[in-house]
């Protein structure tokens, strides 16, 4: 007697979704039968081996999303050929099942034993070998098959994603999403054709930074990847970053169906700390005019200064605060004075500020605090001051731009100068040290400048402690060059100044006892200073204080 049909569906279905969960090694007939509700003799009628379950339901399962993607690339392209398989590497890394389904994998195992489970293995992949095989037909164009033809390419494709589908729940270590995207970027830029062929007429705007070497392969492998892309490059910049490295500024023009995550991946395959932002209406603009054009801008709103320095630099907020308050600066965090009692803070996720970048920030809000002070607005921007020898130097607010001259300056200092200020040996300047002390911490940091531009000293006023607003900390360096000659005097009377526009009411310095020059410079403030006991630091460091 014939089996209902409807009962034969439901044991095929019982049997894929038993298989699913525990493997056709792990479960027979009796355990499919519970599945389907069904009298064991009903699930023999339709099968006697667990073959023949994993056959049928192999035969009736859909093809995974990200398989039918690429049949759905290879019968209509919707997108650049290399955008749909760089989609498909970084899904297939997040999710394997998305590409093979466990119950294939399972029947291409089996498919070795059985004749009857081979055939049906072989339509399917047959059908996924069409499929790539005409993606990368889209992606290669016609570039010579030589040294390998397209065949060799989708059998790579199709072997990539069934051995990760394969190594899935057993593998001791997975790569990250970026990394994977960018190798498998780069191997699929290999294979691309030298001409990606016509930009479409419409396109889209981007903006992207990245870090590559400092070698001219990686320039050119950086176009390359664009040039496959179908991305055009409207205007690059480049500057020193790390030894051996250079950052590089992109303003890019892409057709609409290219998008962020593609360029992001495709960049990453050759650089380092990749962003991709949206870019404007203006960036076709040549570069001077845009610098004009946003100078003009920031002359009738200054207060759009803070969100124009994050836009320069792709940052991802911002916001303007209390210079007595918030983080300090850090990697991903960039601090910068603005005024005296304000602060801008930038942060950035993904790739971390560099040097070039708080240069460039700074100098966008330093361009706004000029123009406000030649305006005669209250700003604080800096003062000139005479010596009492007649020299003429400046006191103004450090910016990133003057951590080198600040570097310059403590290596000139001799190993006792450098001691009395921070009491213990500095034999090396790390970034985050000059980041701090050029003004990227809560308070406010000043520097002296010389007729030349140098820094000839650095000082500092900033709260005591993280939960303590009233109470401020100054401390300074003068160059050694410019010791006795009213560098150290001028400076704690404008740091003194900066502490009560800042809010402190009461100040803190800690002094060795045998600094006598900086004992006598405290002396002549003004200012009644106690010395107050600090066991921390021992009695070879006097801790004086005073009201303001």
């Amino acid at each position: 007697m014939a089996l209902d049909p409807e009962k034969r569906e439901r044991v095929i279905e019982a049997a894929a979704a038993v298989y699913s969960e525990r493997g056709i090694v792990n479960a027979g007939r009796r355990d499919i039968a519970r599945e389907a509700d069904l009298p064991l003799r009903t699930v023999t009628q339709v099968g006697r081996h667990r073959v023949d379950f994993l056959r049928l339901a192999v035969e009736r399962l859909p093809f995974p999303p990200i398989a039918e993607h690429v049949r759905a690339q290879a019968i209509d392209p919707a997108q650049p050929a290399l955008q749909a398989l760089l989609q498909a590497a970084r899904e297939v890394l997040g999710d394997p099942a998305a590409a093979w389904d466990p119950l294939e994998l399972q029947g291409i195992v089996a498919a070795r034993y059985d004749p009857a489970m081979r055939e049906v293995v072989s339509v399917r992949l047959n059908e996924r070998w069409d499929a790539a095989l005409a993606v990368v037909d889209q992606l290669r164009g016609s570039q010579p098959a030589e040294p390998f033809d397209n065949d060799a390419a989708a059998l790579h494709l199709i072997a990539v994603g069934l051995g990760l589908s394969l190594l899935s729940p057993l593998a001791p270590r997975w790569s990250d999403a970026r990394s994977w995207t960018a190798l498998s970027a780069r191997l699929l830029e290999a294979l691309a054709a030298e001409d990606a062929g016509d930009h479409d007429r419409a396109t889209t705007a981007w903006r992207a930074r990245l870090t590559i070497a400092d070698v001219p392969s990686a320039m050119a492998r950086l176009l390359r990847v664009l040039s496959v892309l179908r991305v055009r490059v409207v205007s690059i910049f480049t500057a020193p970053a790390l030894e051996g490295a250079q950052l590089v500024d992109l303003f890019l023009s892409a057709p609409p169906d290219v998008d962020r995550d593609t360029i992001t991946h495709g960049l990453s395959s050759v650089g380092t700390d990749v962003i991709v932002a949206g870019g404007g209406p203006d960036d076709a603009t040549d570069v001077a005019t845009r610098v004009l054009q946003l100078s003009a801008a920031l002359v009738s709103d200054p207060d759009a200064a803070p969100e124009a320095a994050a836009n320069l630099v792709l940052a991802n907020s911002w916001e303007v605060i209390d210079a007595s308050e918030g983080p300090d600066a850090s990697a991903f965090v960039l601090r910068l004075q603005w005024t005296l009692e304000r602060h801008v803070v930038l942060r950035r996720f993904g790739a971390p500020f560099t040097r070039t970048e708080q240069n460039r920030a700074s100098a966008l809000l330093e361009l706004v605090s000029a123009l406000s002070e030649a305006r005669g607005d209250e700003g604080g921007f800096g003062w000139r001051e005479a010596l009492p020898g007649g020299e003429v130097v400046a006191v103004r607010l450090a910016r990133p731009q003057d951590a080198e001259a600040v570097e310059a300056m403590h290596e000139r200092a001799s190993p006792e100068s450098r001691y009395q200020r921070y009491f213990t040996p500095m034999n090396q300047w790390r970034e985050d040290n000059l980041r701090r002390i050029s003004g990227g911490h809560r308070g406010g940091t000043l520097v002296v400048t010389g007729s030349s531009g140098e820094v000839i000293a650095l000082g500092n006023v900033f709260p005591i402690g993280p939960h303590d607003a009233d109470t401020g900390e100054i401390a300074l360096i003068v160059d050694d060059a410019w010791h006795g000659r009213g560098v150290g005097q001028l400076l704690t009377a404008h740091l003194i100044g900066v502490a009560g526009r800042l809010g402190f009411s009461r100040l803190v310095a800690y002094v060795l006892a045998e600094n006598r020059a900086m004992l006598h410079v405290l002396e002549r403030t003004g200012l009644e200073w106690k010395v107050t006991p600090d066991h921390d630091l021992g009695a070879s460091v006097t801790c004086l204080a005073a009201d303001l």
